[in-house]
């Protein structure tokens, strides 16, 4: 098999979330944070035939791009590139040397804030927190708007970047760690739940990403 670019982009962006990975018999890949903090899931083109545990996904990756044509050949013990007289071999790796995401369906325990977000906006809002230094990204309901910020929770006096995304009725300060947010750029429906948990739906891969215990929310 050969790997699409859509997919190549999808493992690059969860090798920033997990260094290993389980491939599963099928189209979907999952991965999951060694903090339990971030989770992502993507349905892409390739159908993988067999399981498989990749250690070094990055290695892998690059072992890919070695070649312009790679074809991977998923054997019992190890994965086969090859291309022409050149092959490489990875050995796999035992699935419990490697932290996975539950086979359970992951589902948020209640929703309380919706929001449409840009992939403009998110790149926007993240690069801020880059060029200021800011730990982390709130989404902020205030006087009837809703705001996607860039913020340090530890300090309110801190510098600040926000962009209006939505209305609301709420009033709420949810948190997320901006080291969480190494997602694909997209466009995403956002769904925050006051019980600590919220999910990014892009057209590419789906994200479940912690929010901060000190979050706040009130209805109304």
């Amino acid at each position: 098999m050969k790997l699409s670019p859509e997919t190549i982009t999808v493992l690059k962006n969860f090798s920033n979330i997990n260094q290993s990975i389980i491939f599963k018999e099928g189209n979907v890949i999952k991965t999951i944070s060694p903090q339990k903090t971030v989770m992502a899931s993507a349905t892409v083109p390739d159908t993988f035939p067999r399981e498989a545990g990749i250690y070094n996904l990055s290695r892998f990756l690059a072992t890919i791009s070695m070649y312009s044509e790679a074809e991977l050949s998923f054997e019992e013990r190890q994965v086969v590139f090859t291309q022409g007289r050149s092959s490489s071999k990875l050995s796999y790796t035992d699935a419990s040397m490697i932290i996975a995401p539950p086979e359970k369906e992951v589902k948020l325990p209640g929703v309380d804030v919706t929001v449409e977000v840009t992939a403009e906006n998110l790149s926007s809002v993240l690069k801020a927190t880059a060029v200021l230094g800011l730990p982390d990204v709130a989404f902020v309901g205030e006087n009837g708007s809703c705001f996607i910020r860039a913020i340090d929770s530890g300090n309110a006096s801190a510098d600040t970047h926000s962009i209006e995304v939505g209305k609301t009725d709420d009033t709420f300060t949810l948190i997320i760690k901006t080291e969480n947010l190494q997602i694909i750029p997209d466009d995403y429906t956002v769904e925050l739940s006051s019980k600590g948990i919220s999910k990014f739906t892009g057209k590419h891969a789906t994200y479940f990403v912690a929010i901060e215990s000190k979050s706040t929310y009130e209805k109304g």
